[in-house]
């Protein structure tokens, strides 16, 4: 009688050493899990920012070209960033906002005011006012920022968005 007393004991301390050894691995790995991951799941929140245009740009007699300096957060890190943009308002309530980087090979593109296009210096890409591809080895047009106007304040999303149908076609 004895014996089978002893041996339920024992059962019971193996099964409560199993128990909690496997509620701290569980644990343990779901720590390790969150860690790795866990930023990966967050919603990214747009970086909008409020800009200024010269009075030019109202007149559509051009392109602003604008240093957006935003803080840029990448998993736990947060740096001060810059890109740079052109901006030009269509309407009172429409402004054109396209990236500076020439999606060859990331140069910066300048603005032709006389010949109404933007060029890229490094590999002689050339992009109309829109954007999109005239000549060169670009393959894609250039990005660009979401923009919106309130109150009469203009404000610039400094995530850029593709622009276009991304063929290779020239205009």
């Amino acid at each position: 009688m004895e014996k089978e007393s002893d041996m339920n004991r024992r059962k019971f301390m193996e099964i409560g050493i199993y128990t909690i050894t496997g509620s701290i691995a569980a644990v343990c790995s779901l720590a390790l899990a969150r860690f790795t991951v866990g930023k990966s799941f967050e919603k990214k929140k747009s970086r909008w920012i409020e800009v200024e245009l010269d009075d030019n740009a109202y007149q559509n007699k051009g392109f602003d070209r604008l240093v957006l300096e935003y803080e840029q957060k990448d998993g736990w890190l947060t740096t001060s960033a810059k890109s740079l943009a052109y901006v030009k308002r269509v309407k009172a309530d429409e402004i054109i906002a396209i990236s500076a980087t020439c999606t060859h090979l990331g140069c910066i593109v300048t603005w032709n005011e006389e010949e109404n296009y933007f060029k890229c210096p490094c590999h002689d890409g050339r992009f109309d006012a829109d954007g999109k591809v005239i000549s060169g080895p670009p393959p894609r047009p250039l990005r660009r920022h979401n923009t919106r106007v309130e109150q009469g304040k203009i404000y610039l999303d400094t995530e850029t968005v593709p622009y276009g149908d991304y063929t290779n076609e020239r205009v």
